[in-house]
């Protein structure tokens, strides 16, 4: 399957865009200066469409965040913008300058979609509003990401990606469901590691973009597609927002029936490390109990039935560290193989990027940064006529360097 555009950014044949991918006939021009954007342009860059990143003087902020080789920063170097910015082209306007914003507009007059995370003032300034943009280009695409959208009262307001996790309840949550907090008051929330609230706006964006593409070969019209990082993270506790929204269930992260439902289905601790266990319906409580040696408490009334084994989980909990316990990992995850039972130990990152499942499934992907080889996450699906590729690195910054990112109005 492949997209089919309404403009071509530069000219070339239609065999050349379906060599870049499934989206090679689309074009995109990313104005982006944190995560949500750039990881939306992305995803549209890594399935073949000709993404231009537009970079500020001063350059995209993500190019002074690490992680960098040896802890060096360079904006050149940067994991992060390496990740977020491979396969796009890029170019330096100072847009808020007149002749930095008509290079802008002329680059807009001719790709299919606008993808924005910066602050609205600085697209009013580069004459980018989403309104101004739409009438001078009535089938341009334009998706503007916001901490908080563009309608409601606190669409003014300023944020990142910490403030909009925080806003969306997502941070209460955490830990979620099945590694509950013991003193929801004395616990502080949690926020991962990874740019979560911004990655899942970013995901959303490119869904809301394919649909614009979609429903635009019907109406022949661009539109403008407002998305809130908040909004985005709040509709993906579908677990949470469903029971508020009926008003007196409520989940929490206490350790109480109500929230955990069936069990064991939980991350229990053994002799190297941790183990989940999942172990819900009475099929796989049956091998698990056959698994511990048949112990009398497994078979008791107590912890036989389903709602049994939820209405006394804190106790039963208790029984299955014990017996976890006296097991390292591999013992236990030998264990589920043997007895048909969903055991596996944690992995840390590096676990999971040196597992042969990874290798295998082409997971990480090879690339330089620095001049030193990494890795970095590849596409999570397969698709075998157009498949995810890498066909270039992200843009450099460095002006002396002719492989990279052009002089100020030149699309390198």
């Amino acid at each position: 399957m492949t997209i089919a555009s309404e403009h071509n950014s530069r000219p070339e044949t239609h065999a050349a865009q379906l060599g870049r991918g499934a989206l090679g006939a689309l074009s995109v021009v990313e104005f982006g200066e944190g995560t949500a954007a750039a990881y939306t342009a992305k995803l549209l860059a890594d399935f073949g469409a000709d993404v231009v990143k537009v970079e500020r003087p001063q350059g995209d902020p993500t190019r002074r965040r690490g992680p960098f080789p040896d802890g060096k920063p360079d904006p050149d170097a940067s994991g992060l913008f390496m990740y977020l910015n491979a396969n796009k082209r890029g170019v330096v306007l100072d847009v808020e300058a007149g002749e930095g914003a008509e290079a802008l507009d002329r680059l807009l007059k001719s790709v299919d979609i606008f993808v924005t995370d910066v602050a609205p003032n600085v697209l009013r300034a580069a004459g980018c509003d989403p309104e101004a943009l739409r009438r001078r280009h009535p089938r341009l695409i334009v998706a503007t990401l916001s901490p908080f959208g563009r309608g409601g009262p606190w669409s003014d307001w300023r944020g990142d990606e910490l403030i909009a996790y925080a806003a969306s309840g997502m941070a209460y949550g955490t830990p979620g469901i099945p590694d509950a907090a013991e003193d929801l008051d004395g616990e502080p929330p949690l926020h991962p590691s990874c740019f979560a609230s911004e990655t899942i706006a970013g995901a959303s964006a490119a869904v809301a973009v394919m649909t614009a593409v979609t429903g635009r070969r019907h109406t022949g019209e661009g539109c403008h597609l407002d998305l809130s990082f908040q909004a985005a993270s709040a509709a993906v506790q579908i677990r949470d927002l469903m029971p508020a929204s009926y008003g007196s269930a409520v989940y929490n992260r206490l350790l109480n029936p109500t929230s955990i439902g069936r069990m064991p289905n939980f991350y229990l601790s053994c002799q190297d490390g941790y183990v989940t266990i999942a172990a819900p319906m009475d099929i796989h409580w049956n091998r698990l109990a056959e698994a511990m040696g048949n112990p009398e408490w497994a078979r008791s009334a107590d912890f036989a039935t389903e709602p049994a084994r939820a209405r006394n989980w804190i106790e039963l909990r208790e029984r299955l560290a014990t017996w976890a316990m006296g097991c390292t990992r591999a013992q236990l995850q030998s264990i589920g193989e043997r007895y048909g039972l969903m055991m596996f130990p944690f992995h840390s990152i590096r676990q999971m990027a040196e597992s042969d499942h990874a290798r295998d499934r082409a997971s990480l992907v090879d690339f330089s940064v620095g001049n030193r080889p990494a890795q970095m996450p590849g596409a999570p699906f397969k698709m075998a006529a157009t498949p995810w590729s890498l066909r270039r690195p992200a843009p450099r910054f460095s002006p002396e360097d002719d492989a990279g990112i052009a002089p100020i109005g030149e699309v390198a």
